[in-house]
């Protein structure tokens, strides 16, 4: 099964292009490999006793499952899922493979094994290892592997994947990483007053009016902010790739919240991706921006209240999936680039999509 290791993490940026350089990568990426093959090898046991315990499962059962596009996935038959990370910088999409693979290990009651892993951030101290701790649940994980394509595996919001059923795995786990990196840093999280509200603005040259999946949310979307229990509004916009009129829509978004709750100090916030990822995440209140599966993976590691817009019907006919009573998914419009068509809304017509906000 090591022959099914591939080269989708292999990413050549800049002078990498070199050719020396793209064979020297080459090299290191084939022993990485190697290394990984090896590191999969495992005493082994007697098919029988695997499953011991387990009512209505083959003891030679061993699970199969897409191969994600951005991330390899490998059910030995020792009972362990072995997972090759896919790593970047767009964390959103080089989460959802991992969680996609650890809700799968636990449905399919497989261990769980990462060759590498995160190498930056709080990210580095998500578990790269752990043991089968449940009985194989045949029907879920076979229903979890029909969901989602493979290359909605990087992309894990437009579809009903594994990592719907595992939401408490996605807290604790989270919370513990990131604990572990703000000790080894010696900082605090972020500090907030109950009823505080976190709002992400995902607005950038690619994803206003020019990605599918992205859009600016009307302003109704906010009218649910309790207004005597915010004492404060913190508008998470990411600094220095304001289009022109991300910054328009966004100022507009500050001065709407402002009139609609003037008993609330409404601010603009923006950092590293430490930074806004933990703002979002220990928000007591987060509205997460629609269809970001950065703001998807901070939302689901949050322990307050987390507002949404529905999912896409991509891959789902039930785009308001049940994940706890503490996540509210809410029917307010979107700018989605098709909206914007149909209404005859250019991305340079700022005064047009502002008035569209504003009106819905």
């Amino acid at each position: 099964r090591c022959g099914q290791l591939g080269f989708q993490n292999l990413e050549l940026h800049g002078n990498d292009t070199h050719p020396m350089s793209v064979i020297t990568t080459s090299v290191l990426l084939l022993l990485s490999l190697l290394f990984s093959c090896l590191a999969h090898i495992t005493t082994s046991q007697n098919p029988s006793t695997l499953y011991t315990g387990c009512q209505g499962v083959d003891g030679d059962w061993v699970p199969e499952c897409w191969s994600a596009t951005y991330a390899n996935i490998n059910f030995g038959g020792d009972r362990t899922l072995y997972f090759t990370p896919y790593t970047s910088r767009r964390w959103g999409n080089a989460l959802s493979p991992y969680w996609q693979a650890r809700a799968l290990a636990l449905i399919a009651g497989q261990g769980f094994d990462a060759y590498g892993g995160f190498e930056h951030g709080w990210m580095q101290h998500l578990p790269r290892k752990r043991p089968p701790t449940t009985c194989p649940e045949l029907d879920r994980f076979k229903l979890a592997c029909q969901q989602c394509d493979s290359d909605s595996w990087m992309h894990a919001h437009r579809c009903h994947g594994a990592w719907l059923q595992i939401r408490p795995t996605i807290i604790n786990d989270t919370h513990a990483a990131v604990q572990s990196w703000l000790q080894a840093r010696n900082q605090q999280q972020p500090a907030f007053n109950p009823g505080d509200v976190v709002i992400q603005s995902r607005c950038s040259e690619d994803t206003l009016l020019s990605h599918e999946e992205f859009g600016p949310a009307g302003f109704s979307f906010y009218r649910s902010i309790n207004v005597t229990a915010t004492q404060a509004i913190y508008i998470v916009a990411e600094p220095g790739k304001q289009l022109p009129a991300c910054a328009a829509i966004r100022a507009a978004k500050l001065n709407h919240l402002a009139v609609l709750y003037p008993n609330s100090k409404v601010q603009m916030v923006g950092g590293s991706l430490e930074e806004d990822f933990l703002r979002l995440m220990f928000a007591p209140v987060l509205y997460k921006d629609a269809q970001s599966s950065f703001g998807l993976w901070a939302g689901l590691a949050n322990r307050g209240q987390v507002f949404s817009v529905p999912m896409l019907p991509l891959f789902t006919n039930n785009t308001t999936p049940d994940l706890g009573r503490d996540w509210h998914w809410v029917h307010a419009p979107v700018l989605y680039p098709s909206v914007a068509a149909a209404a005859g809304i250019t991305v340079n017509n700022t005064e047009a999509i502002i008035s569209w906000l504003q009106e819905h």
